[in-house]
């Protein structure tokens, strides 16, 4: 007799072993139909594009043949950025079926992303030869022409697409940036006004409505559409609060409105050196000259070589009477540039401050050397030598100056024969 405890693990392993066969041979009984409304589901309302994937996987095991599922494998791949391969799937799909217009509209955006302009023009222009009434299509057509900078055509094939689809907000956004491209900013606004309309969270058309706003010198209007940007395009919204910036600079009376607009650029991106330039500009133009070293502070920490940055701080220390600091700051901008006249000659009037005027005197000589005409650099010379006494050599840069700045030749006269 066999033993009851062997009987019972048979038993079990039995049970364990049909209930596995089982479940695998409901799997594979799905018909290549389910796995496909399960994979477009997935694609379409989960954005599951592994499990996706998988489905229509299994359907091309099942069903070669099965063109759709190909067609779906090309949409993931693009989605997911694996463009080399989605043209593969793409051209599976075709070969099987050649009317597939789609799959030549789906082909063509893949061509696009590798910038394969001349590939994506044919591939659209397939998908309209079989389906002429195919709006998207047409659209693609627009792109492509755009890419190939042939505006003309591009702008009849957006204005084709919308023919057949009126409704359709990337199309008016497409010919939109067409027209600002070839400078009709007006015709552009117009167009992305109704990209905006139809879809209200678009937050590029937002954008390009702003920058020609901006162009067109309606500044209130490109601020009040860039704010709109910035709001629906988080990753870019420092350069976006970075160009409101620039906008408020032309308007008058609106320096508080710039700085506010700097500062969120700033905040949004703690890198962002030609911010904290303006806005240090900007402090120095009201008289901040605190703030103006704090945010010149912050360019030289993102770039220690940002143009003219260590010039521009000397001047603020120098409004601050922090005059050493100024010289250091002069001389690292003499450092950036060994050549360039003005970094001497604020180097000079630090020394000077101080009263250091034999290091003044060789500053301001080098200025000269390097631009013999350099007004300033005479006065100044001129200055030094009257509080050393030497009227003689304040007199030799008086007749140099008369002949390059009357009146400030006059100034110095003044004080030679005061």
């Amino acid at each position: 007799m066999k033993n009851p405890y062997t009987l019972i693990i048979s038993l079990i392993l039995t049970i364990i072993f049909v209930a596995s066969v089982s479940t695998v041979s409901f799997g594979q009984d799905k018909s290549a139909g389910e796995l496909y409304f399960q994979g477009v589901d997935l694609l379409e309302n989960e954005k599951q594009y592994e499990e996706a994937l998988n489905c229509f996987q299994q359907i091309i095991e099942l069903e070669p043949d099965y063109a759709e599922a190909h067609y779906q494998m090309g949409k993931i791949f693009r989605i997911t950025h694996q463009f080399k391969k989605a043209i593969t799937c793409y051209k599976n799909a075709i070969n099987l079926k050649p009317d597939y217009s789609s799959a030549y509209y789906g082909l063509g955006l893949a061509y696009l992303e590798l910038q394969k302009k001349k590939e994506a023009l044919e591939a659209f222009k397939q998908a309209v030869r079989s389906k002429p009434d195919f709006a998207s299509a047409h659209y693609g057509l627009g792109l492509a022409y755009n890419e190939l900078e042939r505006y003309d055509e591009s702008i009849a094939a957006f204005q084709q697409a919308l023919l057949l689809d009126p409704d359709d907000a990337q199309t008016h956004y497409g010919l939109g940036i067409t027209y600002e491209q070839i400078g009709e900013y007006q015709k552009s606004i117009d167009n992305l006004e109704k990209a905006v309309h139809f879809q209200p969270d678009y937050g590029k058309a937002f954008y390009h409505l702003g920058m020609n706003y901006q162009k067109m010198e309606k500044y209130p209007e490109a601020v009040e559409n860039l704010e709109k940007a910035a709001n629906l395009l988080p990753d870019s919204a420092d350069e976006i609060y970075y160009t409101i910036g620039t906008i408020y600079r032309k308007m008058e009376n609106n320096e508080d409105a710039a700085i506010e607009s700097f500062k969120k650029a700033t905040q949004k991106n703690p890198q962002h050196a030609d911010a904290f330039f303006y806005l240090g500009w900007l402090y120095n133009k009201k008289g901040n000259y605190e703030k103006t070293v704090e945010a010149y502070q912050e360019v030289i920490r993102i770039n220690p070589n940002y143009t003219h940055i260590y010039y521009n701080s000397g001047w603020a220390y120098g409004e601050l009477e922090k005059y050493q600091e100024a010289i250091g700051a002069f001389k690292q901008a003499v450092k950036q540039d060994p050549e360039d006249a003005d970094f001497y000659y604020g180097l000079g009037w630090a020394y000077s401050q101080l009263k250091d005027y034999e290091k003044a005197i060789d500053t301001f000589k080098q200025v000269i050397r390097i631009q013999p005409d350099y007004a300033f650099a005479h006065y100044s010379l001129g200055m030094i030598y009257l509080v050393q006494g030497d009227k003689n050599a304040a007199l030799d840069e008086y007749k140099i100056l008369k002949d390059l700045d009357q009146d400030t030749a006059d100034k110095l006269f003044d004080m030679i024969y005061k």
